[in-house]
């Protein structure tokens, strides 16, 4: 391995049949462990609640940002659902989408649209939730300090609710 070249990142299942495969393995086990899959469902459905409660606030930001971006992130970045979205989409019974965000790392969303992203918000990868760029950052710590802390409190809560979730459910199912 040469040191010198960046290491690049691919997506998992990033074909339709491995993503198919990946779905269907958590799906039989979701069926097959059921009952004592309890505990991560709770975790499960708490992790909706609180980004549930975040969606408004992040409508607002990306409506004050996103339309007059120069460089919109949802078409330069490359955002792929992980194991812990695989798990979080299951275990609350969303519906899953027909296939990756992006098969490699150099391919835009195929979710993106005119008018954003076509997912529902709950069911986007959680980089698409989470990630805010430095023009919305500064814009909310500038305007809304409390809002901003309160965001920041609940987005570090989501984030250990999800390795808690995929921690459990991998415990389970092992």
């Amino acid at each position: 391995m040469n040191l010198d070249t960046p290491l690049t990142l691919s997506p998992p299942w990033g074909t339709v049949s491995a993503w198919q495969d990946a779905n269907l393995s958590i799906d039989f086990h979701m069926k097959r462990y059921y009952p004592r899959l309890k505990p991560a469902i709770k975790i499960a459905r708490d992790t909706r609640i609180n980004l549930e409660s975040i969606f408004s606030f992040l409508d607002d930001v990306c409506l004050l940002t996103c339309p007059r971006c120069p460089d919109a992130c949802c078409l330069s970045a490359s955002p792929w659902y992980d194991l812990r979205d695989l798990i979080f989409l299951h275990l609350n019974h969303l519906s899953i989408p027909p296939t990756q965000t992006i098969p490699g790392s150099k391919e835009t969303c195929c979710y993106i649209s005119h008018k954003g992203c076509s997912l529902p918000r709950v069911t986007r990868p959680w980089i698409c939730t989470w990630y805010l760029c430095p023009a919305q950052t500064a814009n909310f710590k500038d305007r809304c300090l409390d809002r901003w802390q309160t965001l920041s409190r609940l987005l570090g809560d989501i984030k250990a609710r999800r390795k808690k979730l995929e921690t459990e459910f991998v415990r389970v199912i092992t």
